[in-house]
């Protein structure tokens, strides 16, 4: 069967295939673009009503995909444990049924993935480029300026327009709701403080006071610390600096990514900065209050009119696609998110709630 791969930068017309029964993803990482994955489905599947889609993703993310993403069998690679290195690809292929997919597409498009696709049988490969080759090679030298004139989900939905989807399909994002959750109590609001990117975090204080200025204006709120292991110091630290009786007593970084989307499915309102809980939240249909420093809000913001974006809208942001250690222009001080003001947060937040939107 032929193995013809499709590597085209997004905007180019590529020929488009009529017949579509099986296809295979593959996005291993960052969790947010896993669940902005969801437009690329649904617009696959709106395509193709009878398509099977399997979905190649990171371990730790598998049981929340296959429990509320609309893909139809999901193939874990644990690329930090039993198929690290080069070696873990032929095992992460055997994983795989033994059938020819009508195509698999790369949506990482990093060398293990690229190698992943290249022993799956297919009749057509397609790879996400994001850039041009001369943009691909100025990356490498460290020359990667942000992508703001496409969000993240439509780069995805468009990369499957040789497979007869939509272009232009709704880029919402849409997860399956846990059932049976509780309505009665307190509204509780998420703080997601954390992130992988120091550039990305909003002052500790800063979410404190928040919390405090909206416990005052809306007493029946309670609030839910939103992160993973990696974000326990934030959390802990902003733990510390709020009053104990406004917060849920639970300590969700101890929990796995599907036991964490059920806690976000419950909330009112999602208070984040940029980071994969604020996805989860957005894809829920929880109003979701997102702050932008380093990254671009034009492409990782939340979708719908629910939802908002805020950023400074500094000179030099956004600076970074996926956000860094350190702010690159150190005499700023990092002020896209330090000087982000808590008035400007709660009024998007007080907007929400009173408006019903929570």
């Amino acid at each position: 069967m032929g193995q013809a791969e499709v590597t085209g930068h997004i905007g180019v017309a590529l020929g488009r295939m009529r017949s579509v029964e099986r296809v295979l993803l593959i996005r291993l990482t960052a969790l947010g673009d896993v669940v902005l994955l969801t437009p690329a489905i649904r617009a696959l599947k709106q395509a193709h009503p009878e398509v099977r889609v399997d979905l190649v993703t990171d371990a730790r993310y598998a049981d929340f995909a296959r429990r509320f993403m609309r893909v139809d069998a999901v193939i874990p690679y644990d690329r930090h444990g039993e198929h690290a290195g080069y070696s873990g690809v032929a095992q992460v292929r055997a994983l795989l049924p033994d059938v020819a997919y009508d195509a698999v597409v790369d949506l990482q498009g990093k060398l293990r993935t690229r190698a992943l696709a290249r022993r799956i049988k297919a009749r057509h490969h397609v790879v996400l480029n994001k850039r041009t080759p001369t943009q691909a090679l100025l990356s490498v030298l460290g020359h990667d300026p942000p992508i703001q004139d496409r969000r993240a989900a439509q780069l995805y939905v468009q990369a499957l327009e040789p497979l007869g989807v939509d272009p232009q399909a709704a880029l919402s994002t849409e997860l399956k709701r846990p059932a049976d959750l509780a309505a009665d109590g307190p509204r509780w609001v998420g703080l997601s403080a954390g992130a992988s990117h120091a550039t990305k975090l909003w002052p500790v204080r800063r979410f404190a006071q928040l919390a405090l200025a909206l416990s005052k204006a809306q007493q029946d709120l309670r609030f839910v610390l939103i992160g993973g292991p990696g974000d326990r110091a934030q959390l802990e630290a902003l733990r510390a600096a709020m009053p104990q009786r406004l917060l849920h007593p639970q300590d969700v970084s101890q929990l796995d990514v599907s036991q964490l989307a059920e806690r976000i499915a419950g909330l009112n309102l999602m208070v984040s900065v940029d980071t994969g809980p604020a996805h989860i939240a957005a894809a829920f249909a929880v109003p979701t209050v997102a702050l932008f420093g380093p990254t671009a809000a034009s492409r990782w913001g939340p979708v719908g009119a629910e939802h908002r974006a805020i950023t400074l809208g500094l000179d030099c942001a956004p600076c970074s696609n996926t956000g860094g250690k350190a702010c690159p222009q150190p005499e700023r001080n990092h002020a896209c998110m330090q000087e982000l003001p808590v008035e400007e947060v709660l009024r998007a937040c007080l907007e929400i709630l009173q408006g019903g939107g929570g």
